[in-house]
């Protein structure tokens, strides 16, 4: 095998399937990245039994082969030189593959690809297509609620996607919250529903660009696998069933409060230096008047913050956790966020003024005095 390629275009390439890379398995073939230089393309992946990624990069190929490679020794090698606007990648002898680059050059041991792990045909009978930039933000919109503790329960570890009438929905809970996410989507077909673990959707949201392309998302029947043209993801899906969160939306819009976002984050900000010394991180919201009230205190200080508000109605008091409010408005663009109380002792809605493409469920605490 011998090859020449684009040095940031190798970096990263490299920097996309190592995530894919098992740590610490003591297992080289998980450990590793399969280099498979074929015709005029370069194609690398890598497999760690959860998430298996193939990536494509063009390359001047003089001689074809497939050899394996350690993932993060290649990686931070191709990191170290991207720079370099042509490097030269040659199997040569005693399992040494050489690495060319400038007036320098490295070595790394490789061994045979043999029984390396394959993506495999699938076919798209289960398959939405949809904007590379929109999959992003579906994902980044609800992939925060994900519990990312020692938590037994793989269902709050876990992302569902569902496609239905035209939608298509992403929806994470971590026991406290839940986020749910929607994006419109018109090509589609068969049936699109399936469990991910959440932390390999993680791995997807930084893979993902901000192109108009479109991506094709396949659920197969014990994987969901996307299809980036030049990418290739592929993850085992988690067999239970999501959790119905129907049950809990707010029955009643008893209060309806809408607040300037850049006023409610500034003072959430600076209402954490206290909260974040309590044992929930909790704030109380008093809401009367066309007023937030947000009030925190524990042993060593306490914060007051008022900013305006749209409310219209009786006074409503509620406590929640500071950081579940924060990530839940930071999901949304607009200037203005809508919060939609039913009463002090159920879950809060935090939702755009227009739509519902993207809510977020939290939970309140329990208020003392």
């Amino acid at each position: 095998m011998k090859f020449y390629c684009n040095g940031m275009e190798l970096s990263n390439a490299t920097n996309i399937v190592s995530k894919a890379v098992a740590a610490n398995k003591n297992i080289p073939i998980l450990e590793g990245i399969k280099l498979s230089a074929q015709g005029r393309t370069l194609t690398m992946s890598a497999f760690n039994q959860e998430i298996f990624i193939e990536k494509t990069i063009i390359a001047d190929v003089y001689e074809e082969g497939e050899v394996i490679v350690n993932g993060k020794m290649f990686n931070d090698c191709a990191n170290k030189i991207s720079s370099i606007d042509k490097v030269c990648v040659e199997q040569g002898l005693n399992n040494k593959l050489t690495i060319t680059f400038g007036k320098s050059s490295m070595e790394l041991n490789y061994f045979e690809a043999n029984g390396f792990a394959e993506l495999g045909a699938y076919n798209d009978e289960n398959c939405v297509k949809i904007k590379e930039k929109d999959l992003k933000e579906l994902f980044e919109r609800c992939i925060f609620c994900v519990s990312t503790g020692n938590e037994s329960r793989i269902i709050l570890k876990s992302c569902s996607i569902i496609v239905k009438d035209g939608v298509m929905e992403a929806l994470c809970l971590d026991g406290f919250r839940l986020a749910i996410s929607r994006k419109e989507v018109k090509d589609y077909s068969g049936n699109v529903k399936c469990v991910v673990l959440g932390k390999i959707i993680s791995d997807v949201v930084k893979i993902l660009g901000d192109s108009e392309e479109k991506v094709k998302v396949i659920n197969e029947k014990k994987s969901l696998i996307i299809d980036l043209g030049h990418t290739k993801i592929s993850t085992t899906l988690v067999e239970s069933e999501f959790f119905n969160y129907q049950n809990i939306l707010p029955k009643n819009m008893t209060y309806e409060v809408i607040v300037n976002k850049a006023d409610l984050e500034g003072s959430l900000n600076r209402a954490a230096i206290i909260s974040r010394e309590t044992h929930n991180n909790g704030i109380y919201l008093t809401i009367d008047s066309n007023k937030i009230n947000i009030f925190s205190e524990n042993e060593k200080g306490k914060t007051n913050e008022n900013i305006d508000c749209k409310f219209d109605g009786e006074e409503v008091k509620i406590g929640v956790n500071n950081r579940f409010l924060s990530d839940a408005i930071a999901r949304i663009k607009e200037d203005y966020v809508k919060i939609i109380i039913e009463d002090s002792r159920k879950p809060i809605l935090v939702k755009r003024i227009d739509g519902d493409d993207y809510m977020c469920i939290i939970l309140p605490i329990r208020m003392i005095g």
